[in-house]
């Protein structure tokens, strides 16, 4: 593996949530947002050319809109703004159709789902204590309920390979919560099911894991196990929807959000501290863990290294240490599906926006 070159795409630019797809034709494009003092635009770049088109420009005092999905195979884009669901055709964009609106009262989360070829939307909304999965036919509108909880449940989203798989997350302090990782199938977990144990090296002690994606090249998700897990071994997990036991897939006591190619072979990473292709010694782990526990606890900007896995050869490739804050400016890298391209946010104050990668992958 080996960068090209780079791009950084404007002061005020962003990519959608790491589990959300934000590349169209598998790669061939990327639909960003930036915000200035003067314009808030929705835009289509264009990866080969460089051109780049206006998808939309936003109201100031619209709400939402931070993040958004694009269908794998279909030039469709879904993002909810205003607490409605709103569709964007990205080859014929003009207005956004709203497809789904929750019931009175409820709050919609910004984060949602499209299947692969865009038939189906995933959305969440909460009705009193209950969190509710919600599907709506794009093609015919209508709405189904697919499931509820009374816990806090989110992070909804199809599983690509096999979208009648849904994954979503138990959330809450991952210190505190033992079964994070979920799936929902009508027939095989019509109730859903957890798919993790979380089981670390030493008995009693769980590991600290989040932001799962679910995968294109099997009914299956990465999910990282956090650098601040009382015990090892830290590093991406894959875990799988059918019960299959989970794999270790590259160790490390520092990975934080991840995204996948569709062959999942090619990862794009950030960290909790110092990239190393090997695990920290226990000297290392303890002041990064340190550092970091400060940071969060003072919600100080915090580096982050951002590099790309590839899982077959046992190889990485280096390519930033970006700064993280809040939302959106986590780093969040998104490989695209074609694994030629990495997306990447940065909050350093002179550079605050988003940073495009060209890679080759070849062996």
């Amino acid at each position: 593996m080996k960068e090209l070159k780079r791009e950084f795409l404007g002061v005020g630019s962003h990519s959608t949530y790491p589990h959300m797809n934000g590349y169209s034709e598998h790669g061939k494009g990327l639909v960003y947002r930036r915000t200035q003092a003067d314009s808030q635009l929705l835009l289509h770049r264009d990866l080969e050319s460089g051109n780049e088109t206006v998808l939309l420009e936003l109201n100031p005092e619209d709400s939402g809109g931070g993040c958004w999905e694009v269908a794998l195979d279909a030039p469709r884009l879904v993002w909810v703004r205003n607490n409605r669901a709103e569709m964007l055709d990205l080859e014929n964009p003009g207005s956004p159709t709203e497809v789904y609106r929750p019931p009175a009262g409820n709050r919609l989360d910004e984060l949602c789902s499209l299947t692969p070829d865009g038939s189906r939307l995933l959305t969440r909304h909460n009705s009193g204590d209950r969190h509710v999965a919600v599907e709506t036919d794009l093609e015919t509108g209508e709405s189904r309920e697919l499931f509820h909880h009374s816990w806090h449940a989110n992070h909804f989203h199809y599983c690509p390979h096999d979208p009648e798989w849904v994954g979503f997350a138990h959330e809450g302090w991952t210190e505190d919560i033992f079964d994070r990782c979920w799936v929902w199938h009508r027939v095989y977990a019509p109730r859903g099911r957890t798919v993790f144990d979380q089981e670390s090296r030493e008995p009693g002690k769980k590991l600290c894991v989040g932001h799962e994606h679910w995968c294109y090249h099997d009914v299956s998700a990465y999910v990282p196990a956090y650098m601040h897990s009382p015990a090892g071994p830290r590093g991406l997990y894959e875990i799988f929807g059918n019960g299959r036991p989970p794999r270790l897939r590259w160790e490390s006591d520092t990975i934080w959000h991840c995204t996948m190619d569709v062959t999942g072979r090619h990862v794009a990473v950030d960290t909790a501290g110092p990239f190393r292709e090997e695990p920290y010694t226990e000297e290392q782990y303890r002041h990064y863990l340190e550092i970091f526990k400060r940071k969060d606890a003072a919600k100080e900007p915090m580096d982050a290294d951002v590099a790309v896995l590839d899982l077959e050869t046992g190889t990485s490739l280096w390519l930033a240490k970006a700064q993280w804050t809040r939302h959106p400016y986590h780093p969040h890298p998104a490989i695209s599906p074609d694994a030629r391209w990495v997306a990447w946010n940065d909050s350093l104050p002179e550079q605050k926006g988003l940073w495009l990668a060209e890679l080759t992958c070849n062996d």
